[in-house]
């Protein structure tokens, strides 16, 4: 009798533990569209405040951290969007030398100089052939693409911060560096098209015989040599190249400008800290070596010096947007408009103290949160859409508590920054497109733990995973209080792209910008 009772007392609880897993997983799976509702969940929307902030001037010498590497990724060409208008983005970078104090040989002659920038690509074989398919490329004209030297100090620590903090250079300076620049071209290409052709070499294999070996895309150019002859080669021995330190104060960088042709153009993300990135001088001279009848004879040798981008590399644009696109920056219109690179954020504000102080007063179970942003088709002028959106603190210049694992039934990270920043989702039937953000944590803690009600900002992102943020100088309009926009995602920085979404204003109750919370009262 006793051991009935105990079974029946273990198999009440397991009973137990399934009704409540069963519950959680309804709460847990809510969506848009409730068709059942055992679990009694409820579905409440709220107005937003949302506007449209044009960032005029934000800082670009940033690096991004990728696993154990690093990449300093900037944005070069011309990108026409059929909503936000042409923009352009040029490149500053420092160079470092490969060796210091090089020497060459006696007679050495310099044969050529080459710059390469491998695109990002995809190997694809088909049929037994190789070809690449090119990403990261927005647009697919030409642009005129110069390479001049600048003679602008880039400073790695800011000498107003004693040297202590690293020195902060924005998309705005172009007038500046411009000023700096050398009259004479290393290179000009009146019309350049990135190519998704590989990169073709003739050479010879260890058995003396012709081979020909192929490596991905790239930016690969001959550049002027008569430049390079007497900027390294003639300088050798000299105190210029004796160490790296003197070399960033000779050689004090290149600048890579692009200027439009027209209503044509393309935009490339390049990685200027990949190991095959940079430029190579190559020289050849006459080696004397012994044949097999151990007479001297002389053969030409081929051997390079190479030059690399440096750390400190600053991407600059320019662009006006339509006027018709400006007279929505800062009101509280009908649309919300975001666009990467210098580009425009859009700022949230949730509930008004009376909404969230009713919902503090009630007995409720917060199942889910979203904030649902529906594309503006008739406005976007079939310009391609982001992939995603980044949503973040304005007031902390931090990401939110969802954008980790608390909102994922998995202890995958990406996972749950997946489910925090859904991929855009078109519903067959009304052809609507839509990104949804889930903020269900955050408005749980704004009820039940008196967290600040605090700004978000909502940016194009190509990167979910990429977490720095950079600072902005100047924005219109400022927001007002004590929390200024001093911050925004880096990864808003390195995509062209951008998105029209319906606002907070738009006449269209289903496709404005709203919250929406789904929630079960405890109330009996």
């Amino acid at each position: 009798m006793n051991l009935y009772k105990g079974i029946l007392k273990i198999t009440t609880v397991f009973v137990v533990i399934f009704l409540l897993a069963s519950c959680d997983e309804d709460f847990s799976t809510i969506g848009g569209e409730i068709i059942e509702n055992p679990a009694g969940v409820q579905l409440r929307e709220y107005d937003v405040n949302a506007y449209t902030v044009d960032l005029k001037s934000v800082q670009t010498n940033v690096a991004f951290s990728s696993g154990q590497s690093v990449q300093n990724l900037k944005l070069l060409g011309v990108y026409n969007h059929p909503v936000f208008g042409q923009k352009t983005a040029n490149v500053l970078s420092q160079v470092r030398l490969g060796t210091t104090s090089p020497e060459f040989p006696e007679g050495a002659v310099l044969d050529s100089v080459i710059l390469n920038l491998p695109y990002f690509s995809t190997e694809v074989v088909e049929d037994g052939e190789t070809e690449y398919e090119l990403d990261s490329i927005y647009g697919s004209g030409g642009f005129r693409l110069s390479i001049r030297e600048s003679r602008y100090f880039l400073n790695n620590l800011d000498p107003s911060e004693d040297f202590e903090r690293a020195q902060k250079y924005y998309s705005d300076q172009q007038s500046l560096f411009e000023q700096f620049l050398t009259d004479d071209n290393i290179y000009v290409n009146e019309n350049f098209v990135p190519s998704p052709n590989r990169i073709r070499f003739i050479g010879e294999n260890d058995e003396g015989e012709a081979d020909t070996t192929y490596t991905a895309p790239a930016l690969r150019v001959n550049l002027n040599k008569d430049y390079f002859q007497q900027k390294i080669m003639d300088k050798e021995g000299s105190a210029e190249l004796s160490s790296m330190s003197n070399f960033y104060d000779y050689f004090r960088g290149l600048m890579f400008k692009a200027e439009p042709r027209g209503n044509t153009g393309s935009m490339i993300l390049f990685d200027f800290s990949r190991s095959d990135a940079g430029i190579k001088l190559y020289y050849s001279y006459e080696d004397e070596t012994e044949n097999d009848e151990g007479e001297t004879i002389a053969e030409k040798a081929i051997d390079s010096l190479g030059i690399r981008f440096g750390a400190n590399i600053v991407n600059t644009f320019e662009g006006e947007y339509p006027a018709e696109l400006q007279e929505n920056i800062g009101s509280n219109s009908e649309n919300l408009y975001l666009e990467g690179g210098e580009g425009m954020i859009g700022v949230i504000e949730l509930f008004n103290d009376g909404d969230l102080e009713d919902l503090k007063s009630e007995n409720l179970i917060v199942n889910e949160a979203n904030l649902e942003f529906y594309i503006n088709k008739d406005l976007m002028n079939g310009a391609t859409t982001p992939k995603r959106l980044y949503l973040y603190d304005i007031n902390n210049n931090s990401v939110l508590v969802d954008y980790g694992d608390l909102n994922s039934r998995s202890n995958d990270p990406l996972n749950a920054r997946t489910i925090f920043s859904s991929l855009p989702e078109t519903n067959e039937s009304t052809g609507e497109t839509k990104y949804t953000l889930r903020i269900t944590q955050h408005v749980i803690n704004l009820i039940e733990n008196g967290t600040t009600n605090v700004r978000l900002g909502v940016v194009v992102t190509s990167n979910i995973e990429q977490l720095a943020n950079v600072s902005v100088r100047e924005s219109t309009p400022e927001l007002s209080g004590d929390n200024n926009l001093e911050m925004v995602p880096a990864s808003s920085t390195i995509t062209p792209e951008g998105v029209v979404f319906y606002g907070s204003n738009a006449s269209n109750e289903d496709t404005r910008l709203k919250l929406r919370v789904y929630y079960t009262s405890t109330d009996l």
